[in-house]
């Protein structure tokens, strides 16, 4: 290659290595050129410019160093890999298969292993510094991709000083051998047998070199969440606000968990009993009906206690309807023991005159016919009693419940997440399709089994709170992320995951029991509530009373759906947030009537639903967009959350150096207790430059053992 310069920036050549493709023919060549100090630069040249070869390459991916090589090598022995083309044109002068790539420690990656492809073991030569083991790592993990990956042993040759490599060995051997020159053919098998010396010979893992220059700056590894809106006091309706606020103070918790509990049991309340009608002609209907999350870190965020303090409140509104039950159905006893006195004294007139002993004559039978009949006719069915909430979800349980209960009821679950994990199973998937029903309020179900009979709920109306951990949320995202959403995920249109509070502080003072009872004077009249009576509208061919927008209400209405049909959805990137948005249609509705109920309850305004109802449903709405790209962030870099925490305890000094991704989960930490979670939180760390890792050895028999990772010294 006689058109590649004999000078680099001034400097002279010293040594050129031609790479050939496996039929011999040249794709070009590295040069290395020094100055008088000894500084080097390897340039290669595998651009022409007519018939003269320039600096730099433009083949991707890279050939390997020793193609030609290679090509005549049998595939049953061993190939040798090694770091740098001195190192491998030294091999080849002893009669050793030896390549390399191009590049340097770092660009093991840009290069076409493809070559070594079915043959049978690869000897891997890393140079003495952290470098030439990332180097070594990475053509592991490039021959494992492999179709038909050879076997592979890393070989640290022994007795060599920090940055050494094969060269500096063999000269360690070899008196005034300048690295380059042939080496004498009467010293090639001496060679060979030391060096088959140190193939043989166990490889340990090095220690880390934690002050090794080559290191790079770690990255920042913080929480890459979108930032969420927070609840402002004024999102939260006036009746309930005063009881709302008092309770998050008390317990130093993000208020979003108690005011969505509130909105969600307000909608079972509403239930079936009413819908709303969001155009001003059209029949579409909405019913109030939600499904709500509150989502946070178990015992830091306090999930459960915020959720049951209006939980409370159904609670205590269940107990009374269950006193009123108890006290029908006594009186329904009562009535039924008149009645079966009345019935035992017709038949016991009937007996006597069909033994002859009666003188009732046809008149008097006619009589008792009728009396008979007016009893059947005027006896009262026993009471049901009426139930808001329940922890049942099983299919027959579900209908009996819902057909008792005709506006619906609320499925209340601390921990969400056993209810999820029961629908992703195969038994669960008609539980799943019926709860997926009940989302839309409107629906019906008929149940037919041998020996039960037919149980029929003319409307299937389900309201869902409970709470759930981000990690275990995680899952639910990967299934939707695939291609497996049914739609389960946006059918949390009241799910929230606020930020964990930084200001504590020790707060003992006694509730607001006065604000907590006109709350609960809201709920206990909305359960009671006749909606005609409240302006609603239900003509004969009505299932139910509605509700419509007033004229500024359906303005602002007709505004935002518009706004959300062309543009939120439209230009949505992220397809999940686009089938979130396409639940907003029926979200804003819902709310607002929510409001305008409860506004209805404490007395504030009469019939349409009014423009303030409609702006703060707009304004939820806004609110809880921001949960939920949060929430669907999660799904983007899934594996982020879990490296900030194995950060955080690497900087803790919570693991050894190094330490393997076992180490990890069996700790049990959050959001690391799982083996994929530990691993992606590890391979996070690895690219942002806190870890190394390095794969040991294939073992002769049994598992391939642990990779383990090395921690940058700079991060402790």
């Amino acid at each position: 290659m006689s058109e590649i310069p004999k000078s680099y920036k001034g400097n002279p050549l010293i040594y050129s290595w031609q790479y050939k493709d496996e039929s011999g023919q040249i794709l070009g060549a590295v040069i290395r050129y020094e100055d008088p100090n000894g500084k080097k630069d390897v340039v290669p040249f595998f651009k022409k410019n007519g018939t003269n070869w320039t600096a730099g390459i433009d083949i991707n991916p890279r050939p390997l160093f020793g193609l030609e090589k290679l090509a005549a090598h049998p595939k049953d022995k061993p190939v040798f890999i090694v770091e740098g083309e001195k190192c491998a044109a030294a091999l080849q002068g002893l009669g050793i298969c030896a390549v390399t790539s191009l590049g340097g420690s770092q660009a093991a990656k840009k290069t076409d292993w493809t070559p070594l492809n079915e043959f049978k073991l690869v000897y891997i030569l890393p140079d003495f510094d952290d470098s030439g083991e990332h180097y070594a790592h990475d053509v592991l993990e490039l021959l494992a991709a492999l179709p038909q990956p050879p076997k592979t042993k890393t070989v640290r040759l022994q007795g060599l000083e920090k940055a050494g490599d094969v060269v500096d060995w063999l000269q360690s051997w070899l008196d005034n051998w300048d690295g380059y020159a042939p080496i004498a053919g009467e010293l090639h098998e001496q060679i060979k047998v030391k060096l088959w010396a140190e193939i043989k010979r166990p490889s340990a893992e090095p220690k880390a070199l934690v002050n090794d220059d080559a290191w790079s700056v770690p990255g920042e590894i913080i929480t890459k969440l979108p930032k969420v809106a927070a609840l402002s006091v004024e999102l939260i309706p006036e009746p309930f606000r005063v009881w709302l606020t008092d309770v998050s103070h008390r317990m130093q918790t993000p208020g979003d968990f108690a005011a969505v509990s509130s909105l969600v049991i307000a909608g079972s309340l509403i239930g079936a009993g009413c819908g709303v009608r969001p155009k001003q002609l059209d029949d579409w209907e909405v019913i109030a009906n939600l499904w709500g999350a509150c989502i946070g870190r178990p015992s830091v965020v306090l999930k459960s206690p915020s959720m049951k303090e209006p939980m409370s409140l159904l609670d205590r509104l269940q107990a009374a309807y269950g006193a009123i039950y108890e006290r029908d159905k006594a009186e329904a006893d009562f009535d039924g023991l008149v009645d079966d006195a009345v019935l035992k004294d017709l038949k016991s007139k009937l007996d006597t005159n069909a033994r002859g002993k009666g003188s009732l004559n046809k008149a008097d039978l006619q009589r008792l016919r009728d009396e008979f009949i007016n009893l059947n006719a005027g006896a009262e069915s026993q009471p049901t009693r009426r139930l808001f909430k329940t922890n049942e979800t099983s299919i027959q349980s579900m209908t009996l419940l819902q057909n008792q209960n005709p506006r619906g009821l609320l499925v209340y679950r601390d921990e969400l997440t056993g209810l999820l994990a029961r629908w992703d199973r195969e038994d669960g998937a008609d539980e799943r399709a019926y709860f997926l029903e009940g989302w839309n309020g409107n629906g019906s179900y008929t149940d037919v089994k041998i020996g039960r009979g037919v149980t029929e709920a003319k409307t299937i109306c389900i309201s869902l709170l409970g709470g759930i951990q981000p990690d275990k949320l995680t899952k639910y995202l990967r299934q939707a992320q695939k291609g497996g959403n049914d739609g389960m995920p946006q059918r949390l249109q009241l799910a929230v995951w606020p930020d964990e509070p930084k200001d504590w502080q020790l707060v003992d003072i006694k509730p607001n029991k006065e604000a907590k009872q006109a709350a609960f004077l809201i709920m206990q009249t909305l359960a009671d509530m006749d909606f005609l009576q409240y302006g609603a509208t239900q003509n004969s061919h009505d299932d139910r009373p509605y509700f419509r927008f007033d004229a500024d209400a359906q303005e602002i209405f007709n505004n935002w759906l518009t706004d959300l049909q062309t543009i939120k959805i439209k230009q949505e990137d992220n397809p999940l947030m686009a089938e979130h948005f396409g639940k907003f249609r029926s979200l804003m509705p819902s709310l607002a009537l929510i409001f305008h109920c409860i506004d209805l309850a404490g007395g504030r305004v009469s019939g349409a639903i009014s423009q303030r109802a409609a702006l703060l449903a707009v304004a939820w709405c806004d609110y809880l967009e921001t949960h939920a790209r949060r929430i669907y962030a999660m799904s983007e870099s899934l594996g982020h959350g879990a490296a900030v925490n194995l950060a955080d305890k690497i900087k803790a000094g919570a693991l050894p150096n190094p330490f393997t991704a076992r180490d990890v989960y069996k700790k049990g930490w959050y959001g690391l207790a799982e083996t994929k979670d530990a691993e992606t939180a590890c391979g996070v760390l690895v690219e942002e430059n806190w870890l190394r890792r390095q794969q040991p050895e294939k073992a002769a028999v049994g598992r391939q053992p642990l990779a383990d990772f090395y921690i940058n010294p700079a991060v402790l």
